[in-house]
């Protein structure tokens, strides 16, 4: 596996991670939600409530967790981009960009 394929599964594990985190969220606020709405109805045992607030406390773990890992993953794939950008620019030759232009819009013309 060459590195332009290491990097780009790389990518491919950050935005499943990030789908993953939206997913947490969502729920997270679900959670959230339906615990206010069980605390608003008089009906509802202590033990209920408070086992509700345990299962938020666990996503947010869960959140924070992911967070942490795509912090770290992050870093490593915009250090790629920026390295491969300095190599982009320093090998480019304007002259030769130019001329590719240029030869583009007379074939067009």
């Amino acid at each position: 596996m060459g590195y332009d394929s290491l990097i780009r599964s790389h990518y491919e594990d950050l935005n499943n991670m990030s789908t993953m985190l939206r997913n947490y969220i969502e729920i997270y606020r679900l959670l959230i939600s339906s615990t206010v709405d069980l605390h608003a109805t008089s009906v509802i045992k202590k033990s209920e409530i408070k086992h509700a607030l345990e299962r938020i406390d666990d996503v947010g773990e869960l959140i924070d967790d992911l967070l942490k890992t795509i912090k770290k993953c992050e870093g490593s794939y915009v250090k790629y981009c920026s390295l491969k950008n300095e190599v982009i620019v320093a090998n480019t030759q304007k002259e030769s960009i130019l001329t590719e232009i240029h030869d583009d819009i007379d074939y067009h013309n």
